[in-house]
């Protein structure tokens, strides 16, 4: 199974301090706030969207170049394959996969991937003042069922 980030609309106030956490987690140097998750707001609600991690990604279909892959616990993204078609950001029904262009640069895929490489995992969890985003595991589904 895939690990995903689930995001509370109850608890969710819209501070953004998620989006914050996660663009500083991937640009240290920041030039660009590039998060790989966006706060939805609405009247009276307020929600963070990013990639599910779909187990039978429709992003991963759709890719031309296998730029993104299914990994071992998240939908993977190699940015050196892309060719900027912007498939997998059409075909993605969550509108959470973007690709960054500029010059003089090759493209870059902007999606959630769990802080697969951050020991203490996902930045976005970890800031969030109200707990509402947690990650979701094979073990924390079980416990839900």
């Amino acid at each position: 199974m895939t690990r995903f980030i689930v995001a509370s609309a109850d608890d969710c106030i819209g501070c953004r301090t998620c989006e914050l956490a996660c663009a500083l987690e991937h640009e240290p140097g920041i030039t660009q706030l590039l998060p790989r998750l966006t706060v939805m707001r609405l009247s009276q609600l307020s929600v963070p969207v990013m990639c599910h991690q779909c187990e039978n990604a429709p992003c991963v279909a759709a890719c031309p170049v296998a730029a993104l892959t299914m990994g071992e616990e998240s939908v993977e993204a190699d940015d050196s394959r892309c060719i900027c078609c912007q498939s997998c950001a059409v075909a993605c029904p969550f509108g959470a996969i973007t690709i960054v262009t500029s010059e003089n640069r090759h493209p870059r895929i902007v999606k959630c991937d769990v802080c697969g490489q951050r020991d203490a995992g996902p930045a976005c969890v970890e800031v969030c003042p109200t707990g509402a985003l947690r990650i979701m595991t094979d073990e924390a589904l079980a416990a839900l069922q």
